[in-house]
């Protein structure tokens, strides 16, 4: 946003500008600390990255520079966000947190089923009637195997009646464990 007053400077480069009459301070926060930077206060550091940092105060840009977290450190903001200190965050969260709770169909099933469900004797009902539609199906499933057994049963005695009966092997003397077939033509 460029503002220019009504002497011509560049009122943003100096930190404030007025807005509909009133005076808004523009304020930058401390890259390690988070706290306000207010205009003409802090120190601005410009990495080889060309990354602009604004410090608040000299230690904040010492312990930057050491390469030190500031979630190690209890008086920063980042320590505080990390532990969850602030109250006003955790009101917040609190409030979030109480949602209601929504139904939605389940393929199948409409909500007013649903609702039915819920009762103890509705889930009775539901149970025993899916219980005899399982004990039906299984029950089927038998006559089914069973009248397959029965027809193949029919074919098979079919086969054996239409096919010769071997003839039976003539048993000959046993002579000290061996046996001895005799042929009498």
């Amino acid at each position: 946003v460029r503002c220019v007053q009504e002497t011509g400077i560049n009122a943003e480069y100096m930190g404030f500008y007025y807005c509909g009459g009133e005076m808004v301070i523009t304020t930058n926060a401390c890259y390690f600390s988070e706290y306000r930077i207010y205009p003409g206060r802090g120190i601005k550091f410009i990495s080889r990255d060309c990354k602009v940092h604004f410090f608040i105060n000299r230690k904040c840009t010492s312990l930057f520079n050491r390469k030190i977290k500031a979630v190690k450190l209890n008086w920063t903001q980042a320590w505080r966000r990390y532990f969850q200190k602030s109250k006003a965050e955790q009101a917040v969260k609190k409030r979030l947190k109480k949602k209601q709770k929504i139904q939605k169909a389940i393929e199948g099933l409409s909500l007013d089923v649903i609702e039915k469900m819920k009762t103890v004797d509705e889930k009775n009902k539901i149970r025993e009637a899916g219980s005899k539609e399982i004990k039906e199906r299984q029950r089927k499933l038998m006559e089914n195997k069973k009248k397959e057994k029965a027809k193949t049963g029919d074919q098979q005695k079919k086969a054996a009646q239409k096919a010769p009966a071997p003839k039976a092997i003539k048993q000959g003397k046993k002579i000290q464990g061996l046996t001895a077939f005799t042929n009498s033509f």
